[in-house]
Order: C-alpha cells, then sequence, then structure tokens
C-alpha cells in the first residue's frame, strides 16, 4: 500500500519526527482508518529515499503510543483501538482552521436554494408514497439492456479507452432525431442535438452557454424547483408567472430584452395542464421579440394516453428561439443519466464547446447500447408496453380517489405519469391533507413540498394534491386511496365539530 508522505530537506525536524507527525496526522484525521495497512519499511524507504532504519524508528515511536500495531507474520496495521480523545481533538481542531480560514472567498449555497430534491423525503418510511417521478423499476427491459451491453464490451470495448464526441455518439443523435420527428413533431438532424446528463444536466449546460445572453430567468409558478433553483444561483433573477387551465399566462410576461423562460408546456410540471395553441404562439412571438430563449422541457412527453402526440412548443418554432429538453429518466432508468437538448443551429455549436470545457461527454457505453436499443424497435415496444401498464394504474387512481373527493377537478389526465387535484373550499387546506395521510402511512404531496417551487401567495400552494401513480401497484394504489378516504373523512369530523361547538 502507498500513501501520500514527503520529505522536506529544509525542515529543521529529523526525518525520523516528519515520518511520524506525517502518519500520525494521517490516522488522526480518518484518512489511514483501524485495521488499514501501513507500508512495509523497505517500500516506505526506497519510495522516500531514506533509511530503512529511519523508517523503522518511526514506525517504533507510533507503535509505542498506539497508533499502529505490529501482526507476526503478517504486516504492520493502524491500531484497532485508536486513542480516541486524541483524535477527536485533532479533529475539531482541524475543524476551527477550516473555520477560521473560511474568509468569504467561498459563496455556500442560500438555504433557499437547498430545497430542490428528486428523490422523495418519505422514501422507505411509507409504505405507499406517490411522489412525483418515480417509475417502476420492474418494468426496465433489463434482459434486453444485457444483451446490448455485453455485445458492445465484448465487441466494441475499444472504445471505452478512447475520448468520445463530446456533443455525444452521432449514431444515438441521430436515433433520437428518428424518434421524436413523428413522436413529437420536431424537426432536427443529430447536428442539432447534445447529450446531456439528463434534464438536470440540460439544464446545467444551458445556463453555463445562455449566462451572457440573459439575465432574468421567467418560469411557471408553481414550476420545477430543480429549475428555478439552478438558474437563481447562476445569478439570474427569477421571474415568477401564474399557470391557469391553459398554461403559462402569456400576457404577463415580462416585455424586459433577453430572458430565459422555462416552461412545461405538454403537461406542465406539477399542475398537468396543457399550453393552448393559442398561447404557444403567442409565446414564440413574445420570444422573438424580446429575443429571448425559451427552454421547452418535456420530461414525460412520451407518455400519452389519449388523442394524438402534442406538437412540441420547438415544433413550432421557425424563429430559433426554442432549446428542446428531452429525457429517458422517465421513459426508462433515471439511474442512466441520460437526456438530450435539440439546440437551434446557431447555439448547438456553442452547447458543444461548453460541453467538452465541462465534462468531455457522456460514458460511451450508456450512449452505445441506447442507440441499440431505439434503431432496434426495442425502446418503441418499450415505451407501448409501460404506456399500457401507466394507464392503467392512472385509471385505478381516479376511480378510487372519486367517493372521497366528488367533485374535485383533476389535471393533467391526458399523459405524464402524475395527475394534480384540485380540491373546493370545503376541504380545507390541502397540506393539512398531506399531513394526515403521511399519519396513515401515505405519501401525498402539495406543490411546495412535492418538488416544486411556488410562490407563498399562489392558491395551488394549498388547495392543491399531487399524485404520482406510476410506480405504484394497482393494488397499493387502491389501499393507499383508502387511507387516504380515512383521513379525508377525520378532516371532516373535525370541522364538524368545531362548527357545532
Amino acid at each position: 500500500m502507498q500513501v501520500v508522505l514527503t520529505i522536506n530537506p529544509s525542515d529543521p525536524r529529523t526525518l525520523q519526527r516528519q515520518l511520524f507527525d506525517q502518519i500520525r496526522g494521517l490516522i488522526l484525521e480518518n484518512k489511514l482508518r483501524s485495521g488499514d495497512p501501513v507500508p512495509a519499511s523497505r517500500a516506505l524507504s526506497e519510495q522516500l529515499g531514506v533509511s530503512r532504519n529511519t523508517v523503522m524508528l518511526a514506525y517504533e515511536q507510533l507503535l509505542n503510543e498506539g497508533y499502529i500495531e505490529s501482526r507476526p507474520n503478517v504486516g504492520t496495521f493502524v491500531s484497532s483501538s485508536l486513542p480516541e480523545k486524541g483524535m477527536l481533538i485533532a479533529l475539531r481542531a482541524a475543524e476551527e482552521r477550516q473555520a477560521n480560514n473560511n474568509n468569504g472567498d467561498v459563496r455556500p449555497l442560500p438555504d433557499r436554494l437547498k430545497g430542490h430534491t428528486v428523490i422523495s423525503p418519505n422514501r422507505g418510511r411509507l409504505e405507499h408514497d406517490f411522489w412525483i417521478g418515480r417509475v417502476d423499476a420492474s418494468t426496465f427491459p433489463a434482459n434486453e439492456w444485457r444483451r446490448i451491453l455485453d455485445a458492445k464490451v465484448r465487441y466494441g470495448g475499444a472504445r471505452l479507452a478512447e475520448y468520445q464526441d463530446p456533443q455525444g455518439l452521432p449514431e444515438l443523435r441521430q436515433a433520437i432525431a428518428d424518434h421524436i420527428g413523428p413522436a413529437r413533431g420536431v424537426s432536427a438532424g443529430a447536428d442539432d442535438i447534445v447529450i446531456v446528463a439528463g434534464s438536470q444536466g440540460g439544464l446545467d449546460l444551458i445556463a453555463r452557454a445562455l449566462a451572457g445572453h440573459a439575465r432574468t430567468f421567467v418560469h411557471e409558478d408553481p414550476c420545477y424547483q430543480g429549475a428555478r433553483s439552478l438558474f437563481e444561483g447562476c445569478g439570474l433573477k427569477p421571474v415568477p408567472v401564474a399557470v391557469d387551465h391553459d398554461g403559462i399566462d402569456v400576457a404577463r410576461l415580462p416585455e424586459t430584452r433577453r430572458n430565459l423562460l422555462y416552461v412545461t408546456p405538454s403537461h406542465q410540471y406539477p399542475l398537468g395542464v396543457t399550453l393552448s395553441l393559442e398561447r404557444r404562439l403567442a409565446l414564440l412571438e413574445w420570444a422573438a421579440r424580446t429575443d429571448s430563449y425559451v427552454i421547452e422541457d418535456d420530461y414525460d412527453g412520451d407518455f400519452r394516453y389519449e388523442g394524438a402526440p402534442l406538437t412540441a412548443l420547438r415544433g413550432l418554432d421557425c424563429r430559433g428561439r426554442v432549446l428542446y429538453l428531452g429525457t429517458f429518466s422517465k421513459s426508462l432508468a433515471a439511474g442512466l443519466r441520460l437526456g438530450f437538448i435539440v439546440a437551434p443551429p446557431a447555439l448547438a455549436r456553442t452547447l458543444k464547446e461548453w460541453k467538452s470545457l465541462t465534462s468531455n461527454g457522456n460514458p460511451w457505453l450508456v450512449q452505445s447500447a441506447m442507440a441499440d436499443f431505439m434503431h432496434s424497435g426495442g425502446f418503441m415496444r418499450h415505451l407501448r408496453r409501460i404506456r399500457a401498464i401507466y394507464r392503467q394504474r392512472r385509471d385505478t387512481l381516479v376511480e378510487a380517489l372519486r367517493p372521497a373527493f366528488g367533485d374535485a377537478e383533476f389535471k393533467g389526465m391526458r399523459g405524464g405519469m402524475h395527475v394534480s387535484l384540485r380540491l373546493p373550499p370545503r376541504f380545507g387546506d390541502a397540506r393539512e391533507i398531506e399531513r394526515r395521510a403521511a399519519a396513515r402511512g401515505v405519501g401525498v404531496y402539495v406543490p411546495g413540498s412535492g418538488g416544486a417551487f411556488v410562490t407563498p401567495g399562489n392558491p395551488r400552494a394549498r388547495d392543491t394534491l399531487l399524485f404520482g401513480y406510476a410506480a405504484l401497484s394497482e393494488r397499493s394504489i387502491a389501499i393507499a386511496a383508502g387511507r387516504l378516504a380515512q383521513a379525508v373523512a377525520e378532516g371532516a369530523d373535525g370541522a364538524k365539530d368545531a362548527a357545532d361547538g
């Protein structure tokens, strides 16, 4: 085993003392842990260019003070019973030094930006969790994916040793272009596409590439928290714009020049409404008039249950104002960290240049496997299968919830992986239903706790419940709905008692 040690000829300490202090420091700072081997004295003396006797004297002192122990015919190891008091003192001193050295040059993330998470805070705690964005892991085509990976490693493994195009493998970009043409009405070539690490990686790349163009980040209210936090953290001023039953209210968009607008037009996150055609055209006109760019996040656009597939906003754009953001996190697996940006030709080169600076591209193996999966027809077969599964779960959820919620309004039914439920005033505050449901092992969420940003005065913060249904079985959905009905009834009984009192 090698450890990082140095000998300084100008140090007034003896060579033995330098070695002792450095090894002791590695142990106290937990860089060498109990049971870890330490280098053999001969190997360390050769590594440092000092006599073996010097190393043995340093080891002897470490042994006498209890930091290391010798095991005959085996070797020398960090002691299994370290002097914990001394370690605690050293660790506290190191923390104090770090605090004292913090002179303000390092800017920590502000507290208001720390709430973003794509992982349910109740993961593993609640029996039935309707967290938005979860997919059913059992639907992943593991056998087909394994065959593709095995063939790639066996016959194309040499590519693992080489850098690939930072923009993404040409065969994957072409497969994506072939898919989104008929599926989303987006006409694009492989050169217009940049491969990224999921939607969040795409947003980060766009933020870097367009930071010099805009100073204002306009977004839906409510909207995906991860987008707002990222762009605000990059120094752009956030400007929320209200969403109604037809999507973002385009009439309220600012008339200032050079904005970045973030929208989810096909299945608004988190309310689920669809941006009307009239507003889509008005939005594109606004973008051209104000020299602004639009980020279209089509996070779950592969799921459409009623009617023809929607033409993406990018498919209506004739002036090069829309960056279309797609991901395989919902349609296949979030752990693959695979997404893409379809950029206007004027921006594609800029995005590629920034991609080469930030990561030099995504892993070759996953890209190549995805390209084969798409070209072979496997991806479309997978989509057809899980669309049927998710549609059935949506229907089960809505049918199970109606007895308890009556005339409450469902939104986002035609596509995606979640629905929102707008509650009439008699149900009270949705946040109280969220709390009572959690006490019964059921995770339902209001926008502010379900991965979305919502302004405090927005009524959707307290009258809307969110249900992500894709990851739950029909049996689990039915059980959860029954428990949720009990939570709603408890609230109604409490309100009646208060009125009678």
